[in-house]
């Protein structure tokens, strides 16, 4: 019953990780491209 309990929060909490690495990776892309499109605007 422990094994179990303490399997699924693991499970849970690989999830979460993941979730949080795919968001903060989303927002570095989408700061990064922001980024760009200053410098290309600013050389024009």
């Amino acid at each position: 019953m422990n094994k179990s309990s303490s399997r699924g929060l693991k499970l849970t909490t690989v999830i979460f990780a993941v979730l949080i690495m795919a968001v903060s990776a989303i927002l570095s892309n989408t700061s990064v491209a922001d980024d760009m499109d200053v410098e290309q605007s600013q050389s024009e």
